[in-house]
């Protein structure tokens, strides 16, 4: 199923069309042929490590950090994971993985995790219109749909398969800085929870996954930096009450106020979760901004919620999204991986399937290296894993810039792509959207073929303007067509520059 418009377009409209697709496709073309990957450096002498050294350091604990630590540890490798707070706390973080992430927790063989994780399961997106009223537009999500849960809970669970490992040492502290001999890395710096002093530690391999906010990956962000345009609120509702047709196994996204998205859903079997994204500076007081303009431009059902959430300092916190297409670096000795990695909107809930597709492809790849000192084995893999991820990343990444901007942005352009998408979604027969289709593949991130994802976004845009020619005056639709047009052309330039690569 794509997003397309009839085939009843004027010819100025098919002509501006035809010319804009081409420019695209030639700009993300050229962009592909531009990958540039750095070259392995020499590394003379090679550094020695004893057998008293680990195989792997994990610097970070985190979602991505103690997933790798544990699937290491589960084939026998000698690791060691540094993580600053060892203990949990409730900070509000990425709640949703998709079908696609599920079924690579599987592949892991870490799929056991799950059985100690209070969620639900998510089968169905609603997307609700205020502008336009009526019914929902409902999107199926692929089998065996999107598990929501508290971050912490997911991340326990993770830890506690870490701490099962007998060949994982867990210590709790802060890496400071990376060791490097002649520019390799050799391992890291470090100081334990509680002490003054830093201690050494080496091992042929360090990962850095230190996450959201990085300290020592910064270095390899040598290309793409983390952009931020907007934060997100993560409520806690009390006794809220779901719309028509509102239920435990479908989350609510709400678009058309006047400054923010809403997402509304069952966390746990106790627990409704509100996510809002707002584009701007984070406000200083969570509660009041959610008491003053979340709950007061809300839908009228859902008011009484948020006020009542916004008494409640606990109830109400939040995170800045962060954009960041994937870096490519040749540095001997260290993996990134996670959101220090490669980051993008929130919106779509992919970040955690991001980052377990690229623990499942390291943890195949490291399998065939049996030597971890052999720098140049480490390199082709490198080189590998970005032409490997580059389809689904692409596909992922791009959804979630896109809808970003599509479902977040109130410029009256966009609004007409909203709704065009909205209405297009609603014609779907109902018997129609249990089955598997581009777009349910699309937001369930089991779609992977850029081609595709290129032609849904594009038939957002050619139905608007197909749309915008069907019910306006000829004149009139030419000039709408063209502010539609150049609207789009910015968005994609946004999107594509940095992600039609990664």
């Amino acid at each position: 199923m794509t997003m397309t418009p009839s085939v009843n377009t004027t010819t100025v409209a098919g002509v501006i069309g035809i010319v804009s697709v081409m420019t695209l496709l030639k700009y993300i073309m050229t962009s592909r042929r531009r990958i540039h990957v750095p070259t392995l450096p020499k590394i003379d002498p090679p550094p020695k490590f004893s057998d008293t050294d680990a195989d792997i350091i994990v610097i970070g604990g985190g979602f991505t950090g103690a997933t790798f630590a544990a699937r290491c540890g589960m084939d026998g490798r000698k690791v060691v994971m540094i993580e600053k707070n060892m203990g949990i706390d409730d900070t509000f973080r990425g709640e949703g993985l998709l079908p696609a992430g599920v079924n690579t927790l599987e592949t892991l063989g870490m799929k056991d995790v799950l059985d100690d994780v209070d969620g639900n399961i998510i089968t169905e997106y609603a997307f609700h219109d205020m502008r336009l009223g009526g019914k929902p537009a409902i999107v199926t999500l692929p089998e065996p749909g999107m598990l929501v849960m508290r971050h912490s809970s997911f991340v326990s669970a993770l830890r506690n398969k870490v701490l099962s490992q007998q060949s994982v040492t867990v210590i709790e502290g802060v890496g400071k800085e990376l060791l490097k001999e002649n520019g390799r890395v050799v391992g890291v710096k470090y100081r334990r929870k509680g002490q003054d002093n830093l201690e050494e530690m080496r091992a042929p391999l360090v990962v850095v996954s230190d996450g959201h906010y990085p300290h020592l990956s910064n270095e390899f962000q040598t290309t793409y930096k983390p952009v931020s345009e907007s934060f997100v609120l993560g409520i806690l509702l009390k006794d809220h009450e779901f719309g028509e047709g509102g239920g435990k196994h479908r989350a609510d996204m709400i678009v058309g106020t006047s400054h923010a998205q809403y997402t509304v859903y069952y966390l746990n079997k106790h627990d409704i979760r509100s996510m809002v994204v707002v584009n701007g500076p984070t406000p200083s007081d969570l509660n009041k901004f959610v008491e003053e303009k979340v709950a007061a431009l809300a839908p009228d059902h859902m008011k009484e919620s948020y006020l009542r959430s916004a008494k409640s300092v606990s109830r109400v916190q939040s995170v800045r999204t962060k954009s960041m297409a994937a870096n490519v670096d040749s540095t001997p000795g260290v993996l990134v991986l996670g959101d220090a990695f490669n980051n993008r909107h929130p919106i779509t809930a992919c970040g955690m399937t991001v980052a377990l597709k690229d623990v499942c492809y390291w943890w195949n790849a490291l399998s065939n290296v049996k030597d971890l000192t052999d720098d140049k084995a480490i390199y082709e893999q490198k080189l590998h894993f970005h032409k490997e991820r580059l389809d689904w990343a692409y596909a992922l990444n791009v959804m979630a810039e896109f809808s970003s901007r599509l479902l977040t942005r109130n410029d009256e352009s966009v609004i007409k792509m909203q709704q065009f998408m909205i209405k297009s979604l609603r014609s779907v027969p109902e018997e129609e959207r249990s089955k598997p289709n581009d777009v349910s593949g699309l937001f369930g991130g089991t779609l992977t073929d850029p081609e595709v994802v290129k032609n849904i976004l594009d038939g957002t845009l050619q139905g608007t303007i197909q749309e915008i020619y069907d019910t306006q005056p000829y004149l009139y639709a030419v000039w709408e067509a063209m502010k539609v047009r150049r609207k789009w052309n910015a968005m994609m330039k946004e999107i594509m520059e940095p992600y039609a690569l990664n």
